[in-house]
């Protein structure tokens, strides 16, 4: 990586010599950081991402120097790299291993695979991405609807990557805007959240017309969270022995539903890389733990993000080690003066019913009825749109006014390739004739 970053670096501080102060004291001060990175465990990582900084700063100060066309072509292409390289997508080696296994034989014969979308992470994790990117300097001149448009665009993308694992079922599932079961029965239910940021609240109908317009169904419940809708439908789905589902989500509490047949493609939550998570790694993070007690675990930790209490003195090791033990948080109960830690043992016999109402929060609503989810399998089948995209490049036509054009083109591209592939290629012979002109 460093032997790649270096002689970019160089030959941009070289095609810039009247300004030659600037690349030399931003590399003087890499270079400074060098015998401190790489004394760290993971200090050639911190230091290629230091270079990969200063060859943009240097990239940046080259554009100032720029005529105005020569600078609207640079931040062109700083919005198409944005959308369109891997690695700043964070498509890291996880979801290339699955691709790989797909190709290989994993679709062969009639297995089908299933891909669930969490809806609101993939747009949150694009919006995020882009403001980094801003924060950083990576974008400039950016309009006042860019921001929302580029995050649309950014999400598709990686929609676009996920749909690479080649599913012949997909669906994106949202949040409902409104109070659940959980708000019933726990008040504090995800209280002290920071409120969502207004250009994802901009995104959201738009994101959710671009799908239904590529021919991807978009599943909302009333008064049933996203986690709910995709945990029961999954279930439903591995019933058949035939399928195979992947989850698109940064989401632990999918840990509690993995199985032979189910793995999850995971957003980390730093950095950046999609990994897909199985038995296999669950096993190697959380030992002799199963997946269905993973709800245990988390019980007696709490869940800080959605406001979740757990048990005073309790982290993630030592209900690893009681649940090992004890099976359960209902026999932790029965047996808590059992534990021989004693700060633990206090604790837990200060216990009221929290440990219970956590678990209840925390677990999966996985037997929805029938009259509130009554979607099938069969409502998910990967298939072009009625209207032969014409909706979709309508809605990325509007979209492309606010960013550089040759990125919504890009993303006509991909698509038509997914819709290929779904259907095959005659009836796609109106949008292949749109864009052969």
């Amino acid at each position: 990586m460093m032997s790649l970053q270096i002689p970019t670096l160089w030959h941009w501080a070289c095609s810039i010599p009247k300004h030659w102060n600037a690349p030399f004291v931003l590399g003087k001060r890499a270079i400074s950081m060098m015998p401190r990175m790489l004394q760290r465990p993971l200090g050639l990582f911190h230091l290629t991402k230091r270079w990969w900084l200063v060859s943009l700063s240097v990239a940046q100060f080259q554009a100032s120097s720029l005529g105005d066309d020569d600078r609207k072509y640079a931040i062109a292409k700083e919005q198409q790299q944005l959308l369109m390289d891997d690695n700043l997508l964070g498509l890291g080696s996880g979801i290339r291993n699955v691709i790989s296994r797909n190709r290989s034989g994993e679709g062969e014969g009639e297995e089908q695979r299933m891909l669930f979308l969490d809806g609101n992470a993939i747009l949150s994790r694009a919006y995020f991405k882009i403001m980094t990117r801003v924060a950083h300097g990576g974008l400039r001149d950016m309009g006042s609807e860019g921001d929302w448009v580029l995050t649309v665009f950014r999400a598709l993308s990686m929609i676009l990557h996920l749909l690479e694992v080649r599913p012949t079922h997909v669906a994106a599932v949202f949040d409902y805007e409104g109070l659940t079961f959980r708000h019933e029965i726990f008040r504090g239910y995800k209280q002290g959240r920071p409120p969502i940021p207004d250009t994802i609240r901009q995104s959201l109908e738009c994101f959710k017309s671009a799908l239904l317009a590529m021919g991807i169904s978009v599943l909302e419940v009333p008064g049933v969270e996203a986690d709910d809708v995709i945990g029961a439908l999954s279930l439903r789905a591995v019933k058949d022995p035939r399928m195979k589902v992947r989850i698109a989500s940064p989401d632990r509490d999918f840990f509690q539903i993995l199985s032979t047949q189910l793995r999850i493609l995971r957003f980390p939550s730093k950095g950046s890389g999609i990994v897909s998570f199985g038995l296999e790694e669950f096993a190697q993070r959380f030992g002799s733990v199963q997946p269905t007690q993973f709800v245990d675990v988390i019980a007696l930790t709490g869940d800080k993000v959605d406001n979740i209490p757990g048990v005073a003195g309790i982290g993630e090791k030592t209900a690893l080690k009681l649940v090992q033990e004890f099976g359960s948080v209902e026999n932790l109960l029965e047996r808590r003066s059992e534990v021989v830690l004693k700060r633990v043992r206090e604790s837990l016999m200060l216990d009221d019913g929290g440990i219970l109402l956590s678990k209840r929060l925390l677990s999966l609503k996985v037997d929805l009825p029938a009259h509130i989810l009554p979607h099938t399998l069969d409502n998910f089948v990967c298939q072009i749109p009625k209207d032969q995209g014409e909706n979709f490049m309508k809605l990325l036509q509007a979209m492309e006014r606010y960013v550089d054009s040759s990125i919504s083109q890009d993303l006509e591209k991909k698509v038509h390739k997914i819709w290929k592939r779904w259907q095959g290629p005659k009836s796609l012979a109106p949008i292949i004739e749109r864009l052969e002109s």
